[in-house]
């Protein structure tokens, strides 16, 4: 073996033991209840929302379930109110066109929700986005909460229950908060 052959092996060997020591994305770990998700979609830092809910929904325009499901994210967050909740849908792997005319859709029908488009599939893969419509639902201390792949209307009670109790969650500890401060003032 010569020299140069030597070296092209060598530097295949090591090559290939990287791609074994080293996992590809789609090997690495999935994300999951719990953990702390990515902290950017594209333009928008999730930091900037911290103390909110933040729903992320991935979608597309040639998916019918994707599109019932984006009057209802607008509708939870108008109910909930923007103080308290931000509702981000990811326009997944759609053309620039389709994207455009369901914004200019959206806008008519008087739905106020956050659109990000992703065609490239850049953050649905920071994601782990395989299918859609995938929503993923973080709490208020910036952890992931719930997450849902697939749609169907029976699951918005379900929906519905999750964010009450990521809002009441809340509530009891600004409470808890609150009626902590008073005492510990008077005691010094």
């Amino acid at each position: 073996m010569s020299r140069r052959s030597g070296q092209l092996l060598l530097s295949a060997l090591l090559a290939v033991g990287m791609m074994i020591a080293s996992p590809t994305p789609a090997l690495a770990r999935r994300l999951k209840v719990g953990d702390l998700p990515p902290s950017t979609l594209l333009d928008v830092h999730l930091g900037d929302y911290r103390g909110k809910i933040v729903i992320i929904s991935f979608w597309a325009s040639w998916c019918p379930p994707c599109r019932k499901e984006l009057p209802v994210l607008a509708a939870i967050q108008k109910a909930a109110t923007r103080d308290r909740l931000a509702v981000f849908v990811v326009n997944w792997r759609d053309t620039e066109e389709r994207f455009r005319d369901v914004k200019k859709y959206l806008r008519q029908q008087g739905v106020d929700i956050k659109l990000i488009f992703d065609p490239s599939n850049y953050v649905g893969r920071d994601y782990d986005v395989d299918a859609i419509p995938h929503m993923i639902i973080i709490g208020r201390d910036g952890r992931i909460a719930a997450i849902h792949v697939g749609y169907s209307e029976t699951e918005i009670p379900i929906f519905e229950k999750e964010i009450n109790s990521l809002l009441t969650q809340q509530s009891t500890t600004s409470h808890e908060e609150q009626a902590q401060t008073p005492s510990s003032a008077s005691t010094q």
